[in-house]
Parts: C-alpha cells; structure tokens; sequence
C-alpha cells in the first residue's frame, strides 16, 4: 500500500493539489504515509506533514527515521510542532524535543503544558542512548498495600494517558519497585487481595536508567520480555521501556554499522548539497589515503631488496587482497559478537584464540599452495618458501589485528563497528605488506 501512495503523492504535490492530498493522507496509516514520504525531498516532507492533523501528524514523525524527522521538525512553524508533541509519548517527544535548537526547544516546552514540559525535561537528563533516554513515564503503578478494588480505580483513571496496559507495576511508599501484576492476575483475584499478595514473583527483567541501549536491546531478546519497568540506584521506579522501542534501536544500531562500514552518514541521505555529502566521505578516505602513502613508504624502503627479487612484487596485490580479507572476516565476526553480547569477559579471550587457530589453517593452506606455485613458476625453491611463508605470516597478523581491533574499540568506548571498515583495512594493508616484504626479501 505504501509503495502506492507515494505515487499517489508525488503528482498532487506537483500540481499543488493540496485539497485532495489531504483526503488521500486521512486513508492512510501513519506507518504508510511515512513509508510513502522516504522517496521525497525534505520539503516536500515538510509540506506533506503540515497537512496532518496533530495527531497524525505525531504518529508520522515518530514513524520517520530521525534524520528526515529532525529536518521536518526544524522546517515546521513552532505552534504546529507544539501541536504534534502534545500528542506524543513521554519518551517520542523528548527524542524529537532534544534534537532541536535550544531556542525552538524553549518554545515548544514552554508551550506544551507544565506538566508534559515537566516530563520531557525529566527525560532529557538521561543520555538518549540509555534506558533512561529510551523510557517513557507513561505507566500504572499502584501500592503493594492496595487491594484490587483500589487498583481496578487507578487503572480506569490513567487507562487513556497510558494507552497499552500490559503489566501494572508495584512500589511501596518510597516508591521502589516490588514487582508487577499481570492484568489477568488483578482480573482473577478478589476485590480485598491487595497487590502484594498477587505478586508471585520479580520482574522478568528490569533494568538501571544509565544502562546502554544496546545492552538494554540484549536483554530484551535474552528475557523475551515485552516491557520493563527502568529504575534508579534506589530502585525507585522512573518509568518503563517497551519492545517497539528496542525493535527501534536494533534499527538504528544496524543502519549506523551499515554506514560506518562503508565510512559514511546516514545524513547523506538527506543532505542536497554535494559538497556536504563529499564532506561527510573524506574523512574515512583521508584516513585510508594515508594508509596507501604508508605501503608506498615501505615499497620504497624495500625497493633495492625488491629490485633484486623482482617476482616479490609480483604477489603483492595477492597477499594484500588475501590478508586484508581474512583480517576482515575476523573483524566482522569480533564486532558481531560484541554487539549481540556473545563476546563479553572470558569470552573474548577464547574468541581471540579460537580466530587464531581457524586463521592458523587457512594461513598453512595458502602458504603451501601459494609456495608451490610461485615455487613452480620461479623454478626456485627457495622463492617458493620466501612468498609461502611471508603470505602465512601476512594473514595471521591480519587476522589477529582483525580480532583485537573491534576490542579495543569497545574498551575506549568507539564503535566497534568502525573496525570493520576503513581502520581494519588500513592498518592490515600496511602490516601485511610490510611482513610480505621484511620477510620475503630477508628469506630469497
């Protein structure tokens, strides 16, 4: 439906029929109305926005990947933004508020009413990569001392701000949490069992506030949960995080690996000057440029060693190509381990090793094949063994480089990610080469 109505959409943009725009947009669900936008330019994104209601509106943006939802939300007036937010959840609005200019953020939150204001200032002190970020404080909590006549009541009364009633969570008169209560549960019992007594056992999961996104989206999948209530150091509760949300950041964690593997922004995407979306390029480029000034560097040091056993250059390209692959095979396999949490701790370690025998093997088989065919081309043995050896050394260096990388990455708190793309093969190209050559020319 959604690849028909951005047809639909493009020519009453372009013969400015607005009228029957709007009636076409009232017959679609948000999900499709933002689908059909992806194609289009920003303003007419913007324009296409300006014509929903509020609440359409809201659900729309929300819908939109965060690049195209930011630039339509700095190109729409203030007073209909302000409109837009009023109907969003806790947490939606504070993604969009805090990706604003400070003035426009001003302007909205003074405009949206104390208490929605005070809850999206609430949120934007936690990281928005954090379950604090991600939390809403849209919730039904009720006191383990309240019997289920005094639940059902709350639970009628905060059933239209809530929305989606799943679970009802339990606090004492601190506020710190003391478990949940299943719907089903509070249906079934009688009206004088207070929530304690129907508390059978903990939350399935709950999680810190200042706990990483990803590391929230693992523990997801882990306790196959659909929400979970989030809590400070005290275990007071703050609000709670639902799936659509962690299936949102499994999406964005993918789209950004995706691009930093390939050394670039999901921004390009939605920026129309190309000089801008060069500029988004060149840093990773720059960085890969100084890695091939190096390998000329060392060819150039080796130049009179090389000059005299010519057939080393002439395997070159081949053990670069070969070593940076398995380099980045072990890096690719490293970095999908840390982001899925099988790599933690020990784990690590016995990664490393194990990448290292399965590198081992294929560094054997290359080198023996490789020194029997250069051996036989040169009718030498001795070059045979020169590039045999050098090639094995090449690839169990890269590999292991290929393993660590993503490691130390995750240590200082980079991405990992960016090990697999440009850094890996940089760095692999040039320690490669410089093996290929110390060892090549010292062995023939």
């Amino acid at each position: 439906m959604s690849g028909g109505s951005g047809l639909a959409i493009r020519p009453l943009l372009e013969e400015g029929k607005d009228q029957e725009l709007s009636e076409l947009l009232k017959s679609l669900h948000p999900a499709d109305i933002a689908d059909a936008l992806e194609p289009l330019g920003m303003d007419d994104i913007v324009k296409v926005v300006s014509l929903l209601d509020n609440q359409t509106g809201a659900d729309v943006l929300v819908e939109l990947n965060s690049q195209a939802r930011d630039v339509v939300a700095q190109g729409l007036p203030v007073e209909r933004l302000t409109g837009m937010v009023q109907e969003m959840e806790s947490d939606d609005a504070a993604d969009l508020v805090g990706d604003l200019s400070s003035d426009t953020a001003s302007e909205v939150l003074s405009n949206i009413g104390s208490e929605d204001s005070e809850e999206v200032r609430r949120l934007l002190m936690y990281d928005g990569e954090t379950a604090g970020g991600l939390m809403q404080l849209e919730l039904v909590s009720v006191l383990e001392t309240d019997t289920v006549e005094e639940a059902v009541g709350r639970i009628r009364r905060m059933a239209e701000e809530v929305g989606d009633i799943g679970h009802v969570f339990v606090v004492d008169s601190l506020g710190a949490l003391r478990g949940e209560v299943s719907l089903k549960d509070i249906l079934l019992a009688g009206p004088s069992d207070t929530m304690a007594k129907l508390i059978t056992k903990p939350p399935g999961l709950v999680l810190q506030a200042d706990e990483d996104q990803e590391i929230v989206a693992q523990k997801f999948q882990k306790y196959d949960v659909k929400v979970a209530p989030v809590v400070d150091h005290q275990n007071r509760l703050l609000g709670r995080v639902t799936v659509d949300d962690i299936i949102d950041v499994v999406h964005e964690e993918a789209d950004k690996d995706f691009y930093r593997l390939a050394g670039s922004s999901e921004e390009e995407l939605y920026v129309k000057s190309p000089l801008r979306t060069a500029g988004l390029r060149v840093p990773w480029l720059l960085f890969n440029l100084g890695g091939g000034i190096i390998t000329s560097l060392i060819l150039r040091a080796f130049q009179a060693s090389l000059e005299k056993t010519m057939v080393l250059v002439a395997f070159v390209p081949m053990v670069m190509s070969i070593s940076g692959a398995v380099g980045s095979q072990s890096a690719t396999i490293t970095v999908r381990g840390l982001a899925t949490g099988r790599l933690a701790g020990g784990n690590i370690l016995r990664n490393l090793g194990k990448e290292q025998k399965i590198t081992s093997i294929i560094a054997i088989s290359f080198g023996v094949v490789i020194a029997l065919i250069s051996g036989s081309l040169n009718r030498a043995l001795h070059i045979g063994l020169a590039v045999g050896l050098s090639m094995a050394a090449a690839i169990l260096v890269s590999a292991f480089l290929g393993a660590v990388t993503p490691v130390f990455f995750k240590t200082v708190d980079i991405d990992p990610a960016m090990a697999s793309g440009p850094v890996v093969t940089s760095i692999n190209d040039v320690v490669s080469l410089l093996i290929y050559t110390a060892v090549g020319t010292a062995l023939a």
